[in-house]
């Protein structure tokens, strides 16, 4: 591994790993004194980005979203619109020194990886407009998942970006699974369900022990175990209502393979006891 792509692996891990702040003071570390170069350049770049993978993860794209005729568009969305621009100028003033290949080659693949977090916050803005309707239409939030799934497939494949292309796979394949689960249950099939969310929960637990050494910090201070990042905690509770679902649907088959106190016990636990109520 060059010492280029070793220095963003670094920097991509601290990213996946939701440690910001490392990450910033990684790039700090290897930028070269009053040097106005590419390479320089896009280490700025990534400082930024850090900031924004930071609003990401605690679900700032669904906030600061007010635009009008006088006021500029600040959402997370335009945000990486402009991280794109800017990326695309660096690629553009890019010279032939092996060097600044690397750095072309390096911006193209974050592009990448910025159209797909623009992919995914088009996804969770209609999965939440769709659920503050009443009437739920599963199949078709499925097909926008396989949708981004397949138009980012081949993206961002540069190995200095594989941690956050490993996360990324973790967080589309777990909407992928949860929403087919509530697909199947709606179609009263018990295996496939269970197996589905049974999915879903081990890329979870793979998920947050990718996360086990976040850092989330409020005026200038690192609080180290915190609570779980918001669109983290989102995905817990989604699983928690597919999981809820599908007691309710199956209550009585799941009821003959243990006790009536054991069921009311482990329904209680649930993140809505449908039966109960």
């Amino acid at each position: 591994m060059e010492k280029e792509d070793e220095i963003l692996y670094i920097y991509f891990t601290h990213i996946s790993q939701l440690c910001f702040e490392k990450a910033k003071e990684h790039i700090e570390r290897e930028k070269e004194p009053k040097s106005v170069t590419p390479w320089n350049t896009f280490l700025n770049f990534l400082q930024q980005l850090a900031l924004a993978e930071k609003s990401y993860i605690e679900i700032g794209f669904l906030q600061n979203k007010h635009k009008s005729f006088l006021r500029k568009d600040n959402s997370l969305r335009s945000v990486y619109e402009s991280m794109k621009n800017d990326l695309k100028k660096l690629e553009d003033n890019c010279r032939q020194s092996m060097l600044d290949k690397r750095v072309q080659n390096y911006c193209q693949n974050i592009t990448q990886f910025l159209n797909a977090r623009i992919n995914l916050i088009d996804l969770y803005e209609k999965i939440y407009n769709v659920g503050l309707n009443k009437q739920l239409r599963y199949i078709e939030l499925q097909n926008l998942i396989e949708t981004v799934i397949k138009r980012n497939e081949l993206g961002f494949t540069d190995i200095s970006l594989t941690p956050v292309r490993a996360i990324f796979s973790l967080e589309c394949e777990i909407l992928e699974q949860l929403f087919n689960a509530l697909t199947e249950l709606q179609r009263l099939q018990f295996l496939p369900s269970l197996a589905l969310i049974h999915g879903s929960h081990t890329r979870l637990c793979a998920w947050e022990s990718k996360i086990q050494s976040r850092e989330i910090w409020k005026l200038g201070i690192v609080f180290k175990n915190s609570p779980l990042p918001a669109l983290f905690q989102w995905f817990l509770k989604l699983k928690g209502t597919v999981l809820s679902k599908f007691s309710l649907y199956f209550h009585d088959t799941l009821a003959q393979q243990t006790t009536p106190n054991e069921m009311r016990h482990l329904c209680s636990k649930l993140h809505y006891d449908h039966y109960q109520k």
